[in-house]
């Protein structure tokens, strides 16, 4: 409420000021066309005051009426036609009190000895001034209050953004963690001699994780780099019994993208590949950006129905995860495609990289 009456009260001071100036402009002029012989008249007075009421009965009729119900309904050729009617009406009310009202006042003027087409037209154009003065500061006091409610709006949208992006990231991290951990915990159960190489690669990628992806977007090459220590560790886990590829066309060093992005959805390729029907598993994964400013992951596996439909009562948040970070990260710039046939389990992903070519550049 008080930042209401605050700008309430600077609208009012502002017309206020504008309306001074007017006058002052008057009659200054009047002023100086007479010499200043009559600048200790009445006259000059009275005049200036009729002009601003008049004038001021067309502005606030345009801006309180005309503008909100004609203008920006777009009902354009009615707001011609009303402003015109307005405007007219305004000089020769004008012109009328001058004639004869103020007659007596005004008797060395012999422009207002009687009503005249030129006088009419005139101020008719002084009207047409004003209004049209009028309606542009008002315009362009609301655009700049549009922009900064659309400026805070989007404010308050980066936040939420923000803060649901983090929220899925930090869901990923634990998630990566419980399943690694896991898969250690079967190692030095088995008292497996992988287990210390297994942590190694488990203590890079937690570095990458804890200090490399507090951005929103990472350089691409750091991205695939922590993919491939990923697969080093799956193969140990798996002990090289399923066969996993990983093949990157084109360059991808100029490129960006959302950190642990890929992650779930190789994460999810392992988790199937891992159970194909009759042992025959396998893990393919091509990244391409040989297409200027895109890229494309396509992840290819085995994968078992009875071992799916066991997993699927875990409600896993992996494939949920990506889904919901491509919508707010690429809307409209991403194409993600998972498909099922026979045995065969595949995901094509598709993104525009070209806003983030367009940050880099900047920078």
């Amino acid at each position: 409420m008080s930042n209401i009456r605050t700008i309430s009260r600077s609208r009012l001071i502002y017309h206020i000021l504008f309306w001074v100036v007017a006058a002052m402009f008057w009659l200054l002029t009047m002023f100086v066309a007479g010499n200043f012989k009559n600048i200790l008249k009445i006259e000059p007075v009275l005049m200036v005051l009729v002009f601003n009421l008049c004038f001021a009965g067309a502005v606030y009729t345009n801006l309180l009426i005309l503008i909100p119900y004609l203008f920006k309904q777009q009902r354009f050729f009615l707001y011609v036609v009303f402003i015109l009617i307005v405007i007219s009406i305004s000089a020769f009310i004008i012109d009328f009190l001058l004639v004869y009202p103020l007659n007596k006042f005004v008797q060395g003027e012999q422009y207002f000895e009687e009503l005249t087409f030129v006088v009419w037209v005139n101020f008719a154009v002084f009207t047409l001034i004003y209004v049209g003065i009028t309606s542009v500061l008002s315009m362009t006091r609301e655009l700049i209050l549009l922009q900064k409610i659309t400026s805070k709006f989007q404010d308050i949208e980066r936040e939420k953004l923000e803060a649901e992006l983090k929220a899925l990231k930090t869901q990923i991290n634990p998630h990566f963690l419980f399943n690694t951990l896991n898969n250690l915990y079967s190692l030095t159960l088995d008292k497996s001699d992988k287990a210390p190489n297994l942590v190694l690669k488990l203590s890079d990628m937690m570095r990458y994780i804890l200090y490399e992806c507090n951005d929103r977007y990472v350089f691409v090459d750091k991205e695939l780099d922590f993919i491939k220590n990923y697969l080093d560790l799956q193969k140990i886990r798996l002990d090289d019994n399923i066969p996993v590829s990983i093949k990157v066309k084109g360059s991808a060093s100029q490129h960006k993208i959302a950190p642990l992005l890929f992650e779930p959805l190789i994460e999810n390729a392992f988790k199937h590949g891992a159970y194909g029907k009759n042992n025959n598993g396998f893990v393919n994964i091509l990244f391409n950006f040989e297409e200027k400013d895109h890229m494309e992951l396509l992840i290819e596996n085995r994968f078992d129905d009875k071992w799916q439909d066991e997993e699927r009562k875990e409600k896993g948040i992996g494939i949920k995860n990506v889904t919901r970070r491509l919508e707010l990260l690429y809307p409209q710039r991403h194409n993600l495609n998972i498909s099922k046939q026979d045995d065969l389990f595949k995901v094509n992903l598709k993104i525009d990289l070209s806003a983030q070519i367009a940050n880099l550049e900047k920078k």
